[in-house]
């Protein structure tokens, strides 16, 4: 039986914007590389006040100066997309920490098993709570106790949870919603590498 065909969500792509929009594109693009302005910018530019809203906080997390490290909260985006089995967000990451935080393929692909690694146990103990969150599931005493073994005080928790949070929704969208989006025609320019291309609807 034939069917009108699906309309998929269309992303709001640079030079096609408006004025907020734009301006707001300029910005991640000054700020972190114009191969970080992925799609799901385009996603969220849909309602502007969204693009904005969501931008600041991952500005606030993952770019500005704050309570822990920003390569640790970039790492932990990381650590999520691994968790929650989203290639296009693992590609994305994979890409940043190398290129943009300048850490090394090796250093990179101890997040895949950081249990496994090398790692401090001070930098486990914040992955193992990291990957939970976005998975849903329970984080022990010890765990938790082991956060504040490492020297984390309530300023670094809450960033902690809050870019695990982040990511681990971000991955969702990507590995569950972006398929019906027009994240193909998505210009190559504010890709991070051909790779991702390949798994952009994924």
């Amino acid at each position: 039986m034939g069917g009108k065909p699906m309309e998929v969500v269309k992303l709001v792509k640079p030079g096609e914007a408006s004025v907020e929009v734009e301006q707001i594109y300029q910005e991640i693009c000054r700020m972190k590389d114009p191969r970080w302005l992925g799609p799901l910018f385009g996603f969220f530019a849909n309602v502007p006040p969204l693009l904005k809203a969501w931008w600041e906080l991952q500005k606030q997390l993952e770019v500005l100066d704050g309570h822990v490290s920003r390569e640790l909260t970039n790492k932990i985006a990381m650590v999520c997309a691994v968790a929650t089995d989203c290639p296009r967000c693992v590609n994305f990451h994979k890409s940043d920490l190398i290129d943009r935080l300048q850490l090394s393929a090796a250093e990179v692909d101890k997040l895949h098993d950081f249990e496994g690694s090398d790692l401090p146990e001070g930098e486990k103990a914040v992955y193992r709570v990291a990957r939970k969150l976005p998975l849903n599931e329970g984080i022990t005493d010890a765990e938790f106790q082991a956060l504040r073994d490492a020297g984390y005080d309530d300023a670094g928790i809450t960033e902690i949870v809050s870019v695990s949070l982040l990511e681990g929704g971000f991955a969702r969208h990507a590995a569950v919603f972006a398929r019906f989006e027009d994240g193909v025609n998505w210009p190559a320019q504010h890709t991070p590498s051909p790779e991702y291309r390949k798994v952009i609807n994924h």
